[in-house]
């Protein structure tokens, strides 16, 4: 594990990087933002995104040095020491641990342990820390927000900024008790934090730009995906564009529907704007709601507010948490 005597003499002669992933909505750029306002160094911030909509993957970065020469670059972060994922389900759409050296560090919100996280990115050279962020958002601040929680366990691995630094620029960036909220929850955040210390040091002079970063090459055509913004045409999934995104990952909710309950009044069908609420012509002449596409619902609950009987319902998508790492792993 790093200590913070170690860390002070690293950032006099490199920087530390950072690469927050979240969706929008999530908080993952104020994240990039307060590090900078907690260190006691010099710092630059910023976000990698256009128009996305709430729910869709975001990154932003961070870059930490005592040498206020080093951080004189506003490009992305290639080669990030430490990577945050505010939400678990990105790990399947995105390369989270991209660039990451080895012993470099992956937190991740959770309920996984950390031998399943490693599967998961297919990393067994990086070191894990788990945390249920989205529990304690909800216990203590009433929403899934995430961003300051995930702070609580960088400051727990990393030793780049103190609890008492952190507070100070929550407290200038929130008001009265949603600043006091947020320093709880990150109280507990460093005390739950689960760490799978693999035993190895981030090389800190790794900084350099991969070779490819562009979309794959040989993928179809315009031809191809030219009805990919248009999820169904008489009731039926259209191949190729839509059924391959999987916008459903968006949301922190899966949307339940009772048949028995439901009078097919349609209201629910109008009023999601994903198109989502899948339907059938049945030998009546008339539709027939079957169910909830989940590939594609981000779980806006526009349905759950409008049904008059009380057919559509909701799941959060994280479960309890499953911290522990087995003994033989050498986890702590």
């Amino acid at each position: 594990m790093l200590t913070p005597e170690h860390v002070k003499e690293i950032l006099k002669d490199y920087t530390v990087n950072l690469r927050f992933h979240a969706r929008g909505g999530q908080g993952g750029v104020t994240a990039s933002n307060l590090c900078v306002e907690a260190f006691y160094g010099y710092g630059v911030c910023q976000p990698r995104f256009g128009a996305e909509r709430m729910g869709s993957p975001t990154e932003s970065y961070v870059r930490l040095s005592s040498n206020s020469d080093l951080v004189r670059s506003n490009e992305q972060v290639y080669g990030p020491h430490f990577v945050a994922v505010l939400d678990e389900s990105l790990l399947s759409e995105v390369d989270v641990t991209a660039g990451v050296p080895k012993g470099g560090w992956l937190i991740v919100n959770t309920v996984a342990d950390q031998l399943t996280i490693q599967e998961a990115v297919k990393r067994k050279d990086i070191n894990i820390a788990t945390i249920d962020a989205t529990r304690i958002a909800l216990d203590v601040l009433g929403r899934n927000i995430t961003n300051t929680i995930i702070l609580g366990a960088l400051i727990r691995i990393s030793h780049l900024f103190t609890l008492e630094e952190l507070s100070n620029a929550i407290m200038k960036r929130f008001k009265g008790a949603i600043a006091g909220k947020n320093i709880e929850a990150i109280k507990q955040a460093i005390e739950e934090t689960c760490i799978f210390d693999i035993g190895l040091e981030p090389d800190f002079t790794v900084d350099t730009k991969v070779p490819w970063q562009q979309i794959d090459l040989g993928l179809p055509g315009y031809k191809e995906l030219d009805k990919a913004g248009v999820w169904y045409c008489d009731e039926k999934v259209i191949p190729v564009g839509s059924d391959q995104v999987n916008t459903g990952s968006w949301g922190e909710w899966d949307m339940i529907w009772d048949a028995e309950t439901c009078t097919n009044c349609a209201q629910c069908w109008f009023i999601c704007p994903d198109f989502a609420i899948i339907r059938e012509k049945r030998e009546d002449g008339k539709y027939h709601m079957i169910g909830i596409d989940l590939l594609h619902c981000k779980s806006c609950l526009n349905c759950l507010n409008i049904c008059p009987v009380q057919a559509i319902s909701k799941k959060l998508k994280q479960g309890p948490a499953a911290c522990a790492v087995p003994e033989e792993s050498g986890g702590n």
